[in-house]
């Protein structure tokens, strides 16, 4: 019975000692991701209705919120059309990226459900928001850009191009209009801490 106590006395001494968040020689909290510099690609954070851009249909949903106490950015998106299809996949395309400034620059991590997946690296340059493929993915180099418009809607463009030369070619050009209605991601657990 002793011993239990004392590993507990012990057990709560240490947890104080390595509580997150506090300077070791202050009892001031410290907010790890707090600096504007996290703050940059928060234009992005919101439940959208993607659109493509030449036509005017409705490409999908798109849902990017802030996770981890601020320190990335989360995205979930549903294709509602068949502009990501792959061959014979009896599904559309379904994603998820997360992304975070890693003290130099932005990475974000791309996954789908049609085998896809790609690193990208970058940050704002001028007014637009650029992230380049670390690495070729199937041949191509793929640059993603993102630009805030003044009437709250957001450009979102896709390029790719033959490995290290060649002319940028349009893979989407997307235009992202709030979803006012909020729609819920059905296979997403809602964790209101970390918002």
């Amino acid at each position: 019975m002793k011993t239990g106590r004392l590993c507990g006395v012990l057990f709560l001494l240490l947890v104080a000692m390595v509580q997150p968040g506090y300077a070791k020689d202050s009892k001031k909290p410290i907010i790890p991701c707090s600096h504007p510099v996290f703050r940059l690609f928060d234009f992005w954070v919101g439940e959208w209705l993607v659109y493509h851009r030449d036509s005017g249909k409705l490409a999908g949903y798109d849902r990017v919120s802030r996770t981890l106490a601020g320190c990335a950015l989360q995205q979930s998106w549903i294709s509602l059309d068949d502009h990501f299809s792959s061959p014979k996949v009896p599904f559309r395309m379904n994603g998820k990226s997360l992304t975070a400034f890693d003290g130099a620059q932005w990475v974000q991590f791309w996954v789908d459900n049609q085998a896809g997946s790609q690193v990208l690296k970058g940050g704002p340059e001028d007014k637009s928001f650029i992230l380049y493929s670390e690495t070729p993915v199937g041949g191509y180099d793929y640059r993603m850009s993102w630009v805030p418009n003044k009437d709250g809607t957001l450009l979102n463009r896709s390029e790719r191009r033959k490995e290290g030369t060649g002319e940028w070619e349009t893979v989407f050009d997307f235009i992202y209009h709030r979803n006012l209605n909020q729609r819920r991601f059905e296979d997403e657990e809602e964790d209101q801490s970390d918002n």
